[in-house]
């Protein structure tokens, strides 16, 4: 008798924290889930508002399942859901999309990602703080994973005819990481997007001492010639040839350098964002 009052003091409770009357029906306490998440904000406070509204949910789903049998396999599904965060709603919502982190998170894991966000944070530091002379970005290790796809690049695109053959091997290096940016946020895996945009503002940084290079074509490029050596061979004297815009190689070299600077300061604030609201829900 006395378990009984204790489960129907925690039902009752649960239906004043949803700003619900005892016994209201599945539907309406997934209605008021649903308005409560809506009404959230990002502060500390409604986000510890939001878990308690959470816990209520969870408990009044699994009573009136196993009491009433009237609740849907598809409304028992939404408390599964691992990556449920303070700004998701049935509706698009960016900052959901952008900001959503697991209810608990595994130490474990977190530990990784900290690892991880310092080693790329060091690294782009270093990306950040070498000039577009320096070359710095041309000859780090991930120019070598980027020519990969550049090279790619020049045949895909090549497909649209000659200028897009040439321009293509700088787009695609620019849109294989984009692509990985769009997948890990289709999955809710902000920290890993986060990583992806440094990615992206690498690519730019890495195409701006070849683009700084159009009219001295002194960078020794794949097969070890450069353009002065084989006429045409070099991409961006192509590109920027055909366009009548040779003396603004050093101009359009510094701004995508720069571009690359912001997107990978963002990435920092982004990834950096993302630790510690994973921290805040560490799995204790």
């Amino acid at each position: 008798m006395k378990r009984e009052t204790c489960v129907d003091d925690l039902i009752h409770n649960c239906y004043q924290i949803l700003k619900l009357p005892p016994g209201a029906s599945a539907g309406e306490v997934k209605e008021a889930y649903r308005r409560l998440k809506q009404e959230s904000s990002a502060d500390e406070e409604e986000w510890e508002r939001l878990k308690e509204v959470n816990w209520a949910y969870e408990n009044l789903v699994k009573y009136l399942s196993q009491h009433e049998k009237i609740m849907p396999q598809a409304e028992e599904a939404i408390l599964r859901k691992k990556d449920a965060a303070p700004y998701e709603s049935d509706e698009f919502s960016l900052k959901g999309l952008l900001f959503s982190v697991d209810e608990k998170v595994n130490p474990f894991y977190f530990g990784g990602r900290v690892f991880v966000f310092l080693i790329f944070f060091i690294w782009g530091v270093k990306f950040i703080f070498h000039s577009v002379e320096s070359n710095y970005a041309g000859e780090s290790f991930m120019h070598g994973v980027t020519l990969a796809f550049h090279e790619a690049g020049h045949l895909i695109f090549g497909i649209l005819g000659d200028f897009m053959g040439v321009l293509g091997g700088t787009l695609l290096q620019i849109i294989i990481p984009l692509v990985c940016l769009g997948a890990f946020l289709k999955r809710a895996d902000t920290f890993s997007a986060s990583i992806a945009l440094w990615w992206v503002g690498q690519n730019f940084m890495d195409a701006a001492p070849y683009i700084n290079d159009a009219r001295k074509q002194e960078l020794m490029l794949l097969g070890g010639v450069t353009g002065q050596d084989v006429p045409g061979f070099h991409d961006w004297n192509n590109i920027l040839g055909r366009l009548g815009l040779l003396k603004l190689d050093h101009f359009l070299a510094n701004t995508s350098h720069y571009f690359g600077v912001l997107l990978m300061l963002a990435s920092f604030a982004w990834g950096g964002y993302i630790l510690y609201r994973q921290y805040k829900n560490l799995d204790k």
